[in-house]
């Protein structure tokens, strides 16, 4: 028998991965997006693959660029957002929607937005779709007088809403081909601003067609800054899309000849009006919604609207549910109490986060957690629902990895993944039950870990301090003894609305902690779904409330001991690390408590003033400590990292990138100065041009590097070797 292979994290690194899975209306084709990793351009990119049931293959329709989003227009044709990924300042090098008619060719580029386009969607024969205004966001008039500035959250947002019609571009973009330079600089693109309805620029946040093709759901909010979250607004744009660009045709027509009449006759320019009329764009009506509920999704025929809506309060930590409510009830609701009355809640049964919702003939799918898994579910009108079963040929049951898609068809796309197989873009089709989902794997992405040795992964328990029973996904080393006592490191997930899977490999495994190479090297690994962590239910959300860092630590020093008591863990040699809302865990567990010899802290935050006075989410630590630190510091300092520098002993590795604006770079600082003060060993990585999440494989090689190095050398006593020649 082979030995088995080590894989190296440059082999982690080098894995193809497979995303979304959209599937088409009749269920016979599938789009892919697949994540690899570019070393040379050190970058990632998302290339677009295609299932064709007839041809019973997979094949790539994209060769350059990186797709970011795919939509089914029919059957044969699959519209594209494609980055060139290229550096120039021209529409060319920015995201625009490609379409791939019967799925050959290069694809037709359809939109040349001078920002790019950030998402989009069918809609009444060709696209809506999101961009930023260019004068908006130039701000020419005011660069040109006072140069660079910016006024702190309190800019107009330039986000803007557009339609093309397909029919228009064909004719706009065959006169531009046999045009002059004059004639083509004369011709107007068929591109009609539907935001130009709202009397004041607003953030549009995310925008819901209605499948008829005659409404677009709007949710906004005052700016684009994230301290507005709360302000949300939902707006109902009701239009006849291609009459109204029909319509913005003709009056540009008719003004561009009068101004070549009156340059004719060296007059001088038509007046423009003081206000526009653009009443033919269609009719704006703001739903009197609660300010956090969004509309989530339209029924297929357009009589209902699907809400996401947190019934009890607004904090951070409460739960959304899914409600139903007849369309014209909804317009037609004078305040938000009627509304609210006629609104259905179909999700309290379940006591979870739905995360992605579609509505297609066949029901209301969704996607939530439950302990370590991900599931599928069908929900019903009357608040029962129907947990989905997906099994693959050879009995095990699949879960999905990233996301999932369902079609008209009731056939569900998805990246699928459980703690024995990679994932692999696949379809699930229902059985008679309606409730089993056969899969078929339409990718082998799985082939290249074909005798890796990776461990086994299985779902833990245990008692926390306070009685709280907590669970996690522990990995162990391929030749686990229960009998030998074994170095343990906590991979710890974000969030905290977040949860680690029972995943052969998980997504944070791929490009920050090295949990493979641990196993490999004598090591169990724990990431644990700590108080606040998704899958439990609201109860469990909350638990953390004025509670953060006090009782997480309670939940990963009880795990310490429940594996001690085992046997199984030698508890002078523990480590612990994490990224973001880990990385503060991770933080507090090395400052506050004497069980850990090493921490890693990945975009950590060091203190909650330090943090609440920077970061661009402050109701954060308003909701889960209850209070700004203006009104009571008591808090803060019981659940800050840095309040237990004093007696501090722990060494520690911080890794941050210096653009983040979620955990800002001064709490990695703070940190790094602190202990360094103290003659704690410490060591601060800061990563140029990084934002909260590290995005370039090498950077994410140097992060997986250093983890790997450091907890190796604390935990295992083999020399440390940071930044390798």
């Amino acid at each position: 028998m082979p030995e088995p292979t080590l894989p190296t994290l440059r082999d982690l690194l080098a894995l193809d991965v497979p995303l979304d899975v959209i599937v088409s209306p009749d269920g016979r084709r599938a789009a892919i997006t697949v994540r690899r990793a570019d070393w040379n351009e050190n970058r990632y990119q998302s290339l677009c693959l295609v299932y064709d049931q007839e041809r019973e293959r997979t094949f790539p329709l994209t060769h350059g660029g990186s797709a970011s989003q795919l939509e089914w227009v029919d059957e044969t044709t699959l519209a594209v957002l494609k980055d060139p990924l290229s550096k120039g300042e021209s529409p060319q090098d920015k995201a625009q929607i490609w379409l791939f008619e019967d799925l050959v060719g290069e694809g037709w580029r359809i939109t040349a937005a001078k920002n790019g386009v950030e998402s989009f969607k069918p809609f009444a024969g060709g696209f809506v779709y999101l961009s930023r205004d260019p004068q908006r966001a130039e701000k020419k008039a005011r660069q040109d007088k006072f140069g660079s500035l910016v006024h702190f959250e309190q800019e107009d947002s330039a986000s803007a809403l557009y339609y093309t019609g397909l029919e228009h571009v064909r004719r706009y973009q065959d006169a531009l081909r046999s045009a002059t330079e004059d004639e083509a600089n004369s011709l107007t693109p068929p591109v009609i601003e539907l935001s130009k309805l709202f009397e004041q620029p607003l953030s549009i946040s995310s925008f819901i067609p209605s499948p008829r093709g005659d409404a677009i759901y709007l949710r906004c909010q005052p700016r684009d800054d994230l301290v507005y979250w709360r302000q949300g607004s939902v707006w109902c744009l009701q239009l006849d899309a291609p009459a109204a660009l029909a319509e913005f045709m003709q009056r540009e027509q008719a003004r561009k000849a009068a101004e070549k009449e009156a340059a004719e006759q060296k007059l001088p320019p038509p007046e423009k009006p003081e206000k526009e009329d653009n009443s033919y764009l269609g009719r704006l009506t703001r739903l009197n919604l609660p300010a956090r509920a969004s509309v989530a999704a339209v029924s297929p025929d357009g009589s209902q609207l699907l809400i996401n809506y947190a019934g009890r309060d607004d904090k951070m930590y409460t739960r959304s549910d899914l409600w139903i409510i007849d369309t014209t009830a909804a317009l037609a609701a004078p305040d938000e109490a009627t509304l609210v009355a006629g609104m259905r809640n179909i999700t309290a049964a379940l006591d979870q986060d739905v995360l992605t919702v579609y509505w297609v003939e066949s029901g209301i799918y969704g996607m939530y957690f439950q302990s370590t898994e991900t599931r599928l579910a069908r929900f019903h009108g009357d608040g029962s629902y129907t947990v989905l079963d997906l099994l693959a040929t050879d009995g095990q049951e699949l879960m999905p990895w990233w996301d999932f898609h369902v079609c008209a068809a009731g056939v569900i796309g998805l990246s699928a993944a459980n703690a024995t197989r990679f994932c692999e873009a696949s379809l699930a089709r229902p059985d008679d039950t309606g409730s089993s989902y056969q899969i078929q794997f339409l990718t082998q992405y799985g082939q290249a870990l074909a005798g890796w040795s990776l461990g086994t992964v299985e779902t833990f328990h245990w008692e926390s301090k306070d009685g709280v029973e907590i669970e996690g996904v522990l990995r162990k080393p391929p030749d686990f003894d229960p009998r030998k006592k074994y170095p343990l490191v906590f991979i710890v997930h974000g969030g905290p609305q977040d949860a680690s899977h029972t995943f052969l490999l998980s997504g944070e495994e791929l490009r920050y902690y090295p949990a493979a190479q641990f196993a490999n090297l004598g090591m169990l690994v724990l990431k644990p779904n700590y108080r606040g962590s998704l899958g439990r239910g609201q109860s469990f959300m909350e638990l953390n409330v004025n509670n953060l860092g006090v009782g997480d630590l309670w939940d990963l020093e009880s795990a310490v001991d429940a594996l001690v008591e085992l046997g199984w863990v030698d508890p002078q040699r523990v480590g612990c690390m994490g990224w973001s809302q880990g990385g503060y865990i991770s933080a507090f567990a090395g400052l506050r408590s004497d069980k850990f010899a090493a921490v890693s802290v990945g975009a950590g935050i060091s203190d909650w003033y330090t943090y609440h006075i920077s970061n661009d989410i402050p109701d954060f630590t308003v909701d889960y400590l209850s209070a700004s630190p203006f009104h009571d510091r008591a808090i803060y300092d019981k659940t800050a990292p840095i309040r237990g520098l004093p007696t501090a002993n722990t060494p520690m590795l911080i890794q941050h990138g210096t653009d983040d604006r979620r955990v800002p770079l001064s709490n990695a600082t703070e940190l790094y100065r602190g202990l360094q003060a103290l003659g704690i060993p410490v060591e601060l990585f800061v990563y140029p041009g990084m934002a909260h999440p590290i995005t370039k494989p090498r950077q994410n090689y140097a992060v997986l590097h250093q983890n790997l190095s450091w907890f190796s050398h604390y935990l295992l006593g083999t020399p440390l070797d940071l930044t390798p020649a």
